[in-house]
């Protein structure tokens, strides 16, 4: 009950910056469609870092980053469309396949270049390559990280994913990609779920969702990253610690499959997609009240300089890519 009201004032905060979010862009849809999602978070980075979220709100606002954002993910599957998804064909997971290790190659590579601990320039390349700040924190123990390192890599692929929402959504309204490449490419290369996912959905539904699936195979990754990463960072001490599957990419592709049988009602449907968007949203302002430039600043510039040319390499070469290849 004690961790219940903690987590309340939060939840309730990044609610009504929601709401206001949502009625912001009620108002302003008509001149420029800048979508809830991208209000949210400019709102919540800009509280953060001029107001400064209180305590009191902390609690709930690591609640809806962590624990809302996998429920919106989960809901969100009853809205998958598989036919669209099933035409993406092995293209789309090659990439994947292709995309992960070699953003890895290259932080490390990067680490060397500028003289970064290996294990930082590693966490930074598995928060740009797999889903941003989750996979920094499940993979920091697989390689024994110091905690100022998971901190640093935590801010840099929390910030720049941030920027990249930013970014991407003005890429959405001018861009001549089809819905489908643009939610691939989203999907692809931002850092996070949360990113990824605000970002497909700046294009639309059809983009969004495909975004979402290319993002959740790319979280997959998480579990032979963790095994490759574990032997080579433990095999001298004889250790090996594995990151955990995550499950809730399971039940957001069990839901997938459920919706495609036809049978849950539509109005059941449309209210579990409802639930999706509002927690999406509200973890998105989460994720903005948690962006704080001054960390940043303070511990590790050259860190950050990694983080930004992997973050330009992997936007600009993936464009190309999936506007060629798809």
């Amino acid at each position: 009950m004690t961790k219940f009201k903690k987590i309340v004032p939060g939840i309730l905060f990044t609610l009504v910056i929601s709401i206001m979010s949502i009625y912001i862009n009620d108002s302003i849809k008509d001149v420029i469609n800048l979508e809830a999602l991208t209000i949210g978070i400019i709102m919540g980075i800009i509280y953060n870092n001029t107001i400064k979220t209180q305590e009191v709100f902390k609690e709930g606002v690591r609640f809806s980053l962590k624990k809302l954002l996998k429920v919106g993910i989960v809901f969100l599957g009853f809205k998958l469309n598989f036919n669209a998804i099933l035409k993406l064909g092995p293209k789309v997971i090659l990439m994947v396949l292709i995309f992960v290790p070699s953003v890895l190659i290259i932080a490390v590579l990067l680490g060397k270049v500028f003289k970064v601990q290996n294990k930082l320039a590693t966490l930074i390349g598995v928060g740009s390559c797999i889903c941003g700040a989750s996979a920094v924190v499940a993979l920091s123990p697989t390689i024994n990280a110091e905690e100022e390192d998971s901190v640093v890599a935590v801010s840099i692929v929390s910030f720049l994913g941030a920027i990249g929402v930013l970014a991407y959504s003005a890429i959405a309204v001018t861009s001549n990609m089809t819905n489908t490449q643009y939610g691939i490419w989203s999907g692809i290369s931002l850092h996070g779920v949360a990113h990824a996912i605000a970002a497909a959905f700046a294009r639309g539904d059809s983009a969004g969702e495909i975004g979402t699936f290319v993002k959740m195979a790319r979280v997959l990754m998480l579990v032979p990253v963790s095994l490759a990463l574990g032997f080579m960072f433990n095999k001298e001490s004889g250790t090996s610690k594995k990151a955990k599957f995550p499950m809730y990419v399971l039940y957001f592709i069990i839901a997938g499959i459920v919706s495609s049988t036809g049978i849950i009602p539509s109005s059941i449907l449309r209210i579990l997609t409802k639930l999706s968007s509002i927690c999406i949203l509200m973890a998105m302002v989460a994720m903005g009240l948690s962006v704080d430039f001054k960390s940043i600043r303070d511990k590790g510039m050259k860190a950050l300089l990694i983080g930004v040319i992997i973050f330009l390499i992997t936007s600009t070469s993936t464009y190309v890519i999936v506007t060629t290849v798809i």
